[in-house]
């Protein structure tokens, strides 16, 4: 598999997973409130990135790999977890900037590891990189 191929799953996969912990943190608190329309913003995003990566993945005649079910149920057993705590905005917002974080970290080091020379898949690796510090910055105002 090219190193493009991989990178544009990182891509999707980091995209899918946010998609998923912030379904599962929405439909887990279901309360109306301002971080919840932080988080549906993030949401559309991920799903924008995550469809993105899709596209360039299947132009490039390769097959999509989706989160794996033990992905999936670790991710909603966390957020289960971390909300029975507490799922004041407080909470909510600690949790997605942890993600957040997590999410930068892994992209500059993806972006450092890989030696990309196709723009599409570097913009699109920047894009999302721009939307995790957005995140942090529209939820700084919680803490």
């Amino acid at each position: 598999m090219s190193e493009e191929i991989e990178f544009l799953d990182y891509i999707y996969q980091n995209a899918k997973m946010g998609q998923e912990s912030i379904g599962r943190l929405l439909k887990t608190r279901n309360k109306k409130d301002e971080i919840e329309d932080v988080a549906k913003e993030q949401l559309n995003d991920y799903k924008k990135i995550a469809n993105s990566a899709k596209a360039m993945i299947e132009r490039r005649k390769k097959k999509v790999k989706e989160l794996d079910v033990i992905s999936k149920v670790a991710t909603y057993m966390s957020v289960k977890m971390n909300l029975a705590k507490d799922d004041g905005p407080k909470e909510v917002a600690n949790m997605l900037i942890k993600g957040s974080n997590m999410g930068i970290t892994q992209i500059k080091k993806h972006l450092e590891e890989y030696k990309l020379k196709n723009k599409n898949v570097i913009n699109l690796a920047n894009r999302l990189l721009t939307i995790e510090e957005k995140n942090i910055e529209n939820l700084k105002k919680f803490i």
